[in-house]
């Protein structure tokens, strides 16, 4: 091949098509080309595929050369488009043999019109359906092989097609239109929003979302929500996790039918004529708890626990309890409630309501008068609900009920006498209580260790104690819960709540472990514990109810230690993810709250300021912190000013991001 000076190459670069260049120079195998930008390059000669016989370009004027070659790579284009290789192939598909192009050009054109030669080159460079190539020949494909190619072909161009529509359909979500393509992907398009790449997205839809404009997650959420497609408050976590929010058609059946049936009493021991109450949070529906309280002329205590028996009704690898362990947990969130058990069963038929008779697990347990637990039973029991009320209602009538103090006055004897046992008792941090009710966010500080509140925790910390050490008389499989402690590391802490004192003492706390071996939870101060108080919110309670009740009833156990251990580590996963989900929407809507009072704050030209107390400064760039309103710990980069374990602050909001749960801070000095 004669290459010199002005000739035009169609030559192989990094694509499958040719690309064209003018020849500037030609020396010892090189070429070196004038490109449609203007730019050079050198190539091999071994890379040109095509060549004009001879210079048709002047290369002496370059932006003269530019322009030739412009016009002679749009020609090629142009004839190219126009050549029918559908055609050529029924004319050469009855010899089957190889082609070079230029002999292919020949049946159509001038074999002078170098241009028309080119462009077959890129024709079928372009188009491999009809011919194959393979050492510069081109072959017509068999008639089998076109067929497949065809729809292979088709197949593409319908995909691509599809892909163009659903980037259309993309861009114009910003825009508040909901596209047809789209129609079928908007669960995916949410997941992409919640999830980012972790989204498990058909192929197709992922192309689009990364041609769209709209791959960042949070631009794919503010598209979602201009499309109404998502709610700007919308819960991204419970599609994160895929967390079932709803019951199936023949789940909520099946739970009609348990409460159709009713309750069988007649194997149970009738415990009407005890006073029972249940004392629960204010927006508490699910009751799964209640007690009584009785003293005798001997001075000796009765405590009785009754505990909802969904055990009785909800049998196991039926379909409400594959449900409940895919659940794991009940979700109870500022805005929503998801039930581990439908409705009509957990706010319903199991729950210990007001004036209802209702089958319960009841655990008595007798104490002499100086608080000694002396025994203790289990028993199947039928029980009537005398009072339903809430904390803070309890609270208001505490001191003119003498039965109600009678039994918070026994519930801080039971707490001193866990002390005695080595329990550590930190009053604990408030709790926040966030709410949403019409769209609007409220924020209430609960005392979690305030009368009432405290005393049904104190007499559940010994319901779990006492079925753990009922567990182990019995010889039963059971998971408790354990905790490591050194006793030279307790200390005395005062009644009210201390945030510096309360980092200390966690930072010294040992984790809390489930194993089947009965052993101290050292921080309780119980020689063993375990967890059944709510089997209506909680699958593993529910699965160590099936365990108590097959002892009652036939001596055995329900589950080996190894099965008991396999059902209840399949829940935790739930569980922990449900805990996820709480915490994070919890967060979510504290953060909108704050966010709002930040931008009234701002309108006013002043900073939000929260109290915070400062319990850490050991790390060379970073200071943690109590922050009071959050009721939590926070940290940030150190401030300018010295500060010190203890010393009171203020904390200046600087940042809040709802989409990543953000929050950032600065330290003030305390302003008195």
């Amino acid at each position: 091949m004669n290459i010199s000076s002005g000739c035009i190459v169609e030559y192989n670069a990094k694509g499958s098509m040719p690309e064209i260049g003018a020849v500037l120079s030609s020396a010892a195998g090189t070429i070196r080309l004038l490109l449609l930008n203007g730019k050079e390059t050198n190539i091999p000669e071994k890379k040109v595929l095509y060549s004009t016989k001879r210079g048709v370009i002047p290369t002496s004027d370059r932006e003269r050369c530019k322009q030739l070659l412009i016009e002679a790579n749009n020609k090629r284009n142009e004839v190219a488009a126009q050549i029918n290789l559908e055609e050529l192939h029924e004319l050469l598909a009855g010899e089957p043999k190889g082609y070079t192009f230029e002999e292919i050009a020949e049946f159509i054109f001038s074999k002078d019109d170098e241009d028309s030669v080119a462009a077959m080159l890129r024709k079928l460079s372009e188009d491999r359906i009809y011919f194959k190539s393979k050492n510069d020949l081109f072959t017509p494909v068999s008639e089998d092989d076109l067929k497949q190619a065809i729809e292979q072909q088709n197949k593409k161009e319908q995909a691509e097609k599809e892909e163009a529509e659903l980037i259309d359909g993309l861009k114009k979500l910003s825009e508040g239109k909901i596209a047809e393509a789209l129609n079928g992907h908007i669960n995916s398009l949410k997941e992409y929003a919640a999830c980012g790449e972790e989204a498990n997205l058909p192929k197709r839809l992922q192309n689009a979302i990364e041609k769209s404009g709209i791959s960042v997650p949070v631009k794919m959420f503010r598209a979602l929500v201009s499309a109404g497609l998502l709610n700007e408050d919308e819960n991204l976590e419970v599609i994160r996790y895929r967390l079932p929010t709803e019951f199936s058609k023949e789940q909520i059946t099946e739970a009609q039918k348990i409460c159709e049936t009713g309750l069988n009493t007649s194997e149970r021991k009738d415990l009407t004529g005890l006073k029972v109450w249940a004392i629960d949070t204010p927006e508490s529906k699910d009751r799964d708890d209640a007690f009584s309280f009785e003293q005798d002329d001997n001075g000796n205590f009765t405590l009785w626990v009754h505990i909802s028996d969904p055990a009785e009704v909800i049998k196991p690898d039926d379909l409400l309890d594959k449900e409940a362990k895919c659940r794991g947990t009940s979700v109870y969130m500022p805005d929503a409630r998801i039930h581990m058990l439908p409705d009509n069963l957990s706010e319903n038929f199991l729950s210990l309501d007001e004036k209802n008779v209702r089958g319960a697990l009841s655990f008595k347990m007798t104490f002499d008068s100086l608080c000694n637990l002396i025994d203790f039973e289990i028993i199947e029991s039928v029980i009537q609900i005398e009072k339903a009320t809430d904390y803070d209602s309890a609270n208001s009538i505490l001191n003119d009920d003498e039965w109600l103090k009678s039994a918070y006055d026994f519930s801080q004897k039971l707490k001193q006498k866990r002390v005695e046992n080595g329990a550590v008792i930190i009053p604990r941090q408030p709790e926040p209580e966030v709410k949403v009710r019409d769209g609007v966010i409220t924020v209430e500080l609960r005392d979690r260790d305030c009368l009432c509140a405290g005393m049904i925790s104190e007499f559940m910390i010994w319901t779990n104690h006492v079925a753990a050490e009922w567990f182990k008389k019995n010889d039963i499989p059971c998971l408790y819960r354990s905790q490591d402690g050194d006793e030279n590391t307790k200390k005395e802490f005062k009644e009210e709540f201390d945030a510096l004192a309360f980092w200390q003492a966690l930072r010294t706390f040992r984790k809390t472990v489930v194993g089947t071996a009965a052993n101290k939870h050292f921080s309780l101060g119980v020689n063993s514990y375990t967890q059944i108080t709510s089997p209506l919110r909680r699958y593993s309670d529910l699965v160590l109810h099936r365990q108590i009740k097959s002892f009652i009833r036939e001596k055995k156990n329900f589950y080996t230690e190894d099965e008991l251990t396999q059902e209840v580590l399949i829940s935790d996963i739930s569980v922990g993810r449900a805990e996820d989900i709480m915490q994070k929407r919890e967060r979510y809507f504290m953060l909108k709250y704050l966010k709002n009072e930040r931008q009234t704050m701002s309108k006013q030209k002043k900073d939000l300021l929260l109290n915070g107390v400062v319990v850490d400064t050991s790390s060379n760039n970073e200071v943690t912190f109590y922050v009071d309103f959050l009721c939590g710990f926070r940290h940030c980069r150190k401030p300018d000013f010295d500060v010190s374990p203890g010393q009171k602050v203020s904390v200046k909001v600087n940042q809040i991001d709802l989409y990543d749960g953000i929050i950032r801070f600065d330290l003030l000095p305390l302003v008195n």
